[in-house]
């Protein structure tokens, strides 16, 4: 399910309970604009205006002189919001540059996009078979992505199609140590999806890494289009998933 606007406001504004069949690009701009929120109220909590702020405003609008000008007194009260407003834009300033980078934003998706696959939504195509899986991903999208050489400790147990940063991408479910994980194909590099690796090339093949929510996540570049896995085993055991992608 995709949110407009008005019904994005009314979640967020807790008129409307939050669905468990949500879009994880919705989720993701949820959570991100309740930590924006929460941040904002406790700045205004923290920040008290001086009284002494407001006296001296005054005494320098008082002894100004004003040829063609003309001044406007604000009451007291006035003057300490906007003490604190300009406190708060500050904060906010420094938050934008030193917060993390658009692009983690990413890392949130992949990471819902599993919770999501972890529920078997509606329209989740529940199946092991490999020619199923393609004919679904061919069907759905267009093309069928690499799948996994299947053995007794990695079996696909199903399928899906949904959004990543407003994009269609494919995505499967996979059992493994008795936990599952999601492998999601997408058209953007790994480092665009907020992944990183050693090299730093915005274009490498090598294996990225990310973390989001106590979940791991592992991504590789892989001919026209990134395999990220997540799930909450540990990176090496991702890698494993990785490394069995096949036809």
């Amino acid at each position: 399910m995709t949110l407009s606007y008005e019904q994005f406001e009314d979640i967020l504004s807790g008129e409307t309970q939050q669905g468990s069949d949500l879009d994880p690009r919705d989720i993701a701009r949820l959570e991100e604009a309740r930590a924006i929120r929460d941040r904002l109220a406790a700045a205004f909590e923290s920040t008290h205006a001086d009284e002494s702020l407001a006296d001296k405003v005054r005494a320098s609008l008082k002894d100004a002189p004003a040829p063609r000008r003309r001044f406007i007194y604000f009451p007291t009260g006035l003057l300490s919001l906007a003490a604190a407003a300009s406190v708060l834009i500050v904060l906010t300033i420094i938050y934008s540059l030193s917060g993390p980078e658009p692009v983690l934003a990413g890392t949130v998706e992949l990471a819902n996009i599993h919770k999501v696959n972890l529920r078997e939504p509606a329209g989740f195509h529940a199946t092991g078979d490999c020619e199923e899986i393609k004919a679904y991903f061919h069907r759905e999208l267009g093309f069928a992505p690499k799948l996994l050489n299947q053995c007794p400790e990695l079996q696909v147990v199903g399928c899906y199609v949904t959004k990543l940063q407003g994009k269609m991408v494919a995505t499967y479910v996979v059992k493994l140590d008795n936990s599952q994980a999601s492998v999601i194909v997408t058209e953007d590099w790994p480092k665009k999806l907020g992944l990183c690796c050693g090299c730093g090339h915005p274009h490498c093949k090598c294996i990225h890494n990310g973390s989001c929510e106590g979940l791991s996540i592992v991504s590789v570049r892989l001919g026209e289009r990134s395999y990220s896995v997540v799930g909450d085993l540990p990176a090496a055991s991702l890698r494993g998933v990785l490394e069995r992608l096949g036809g």
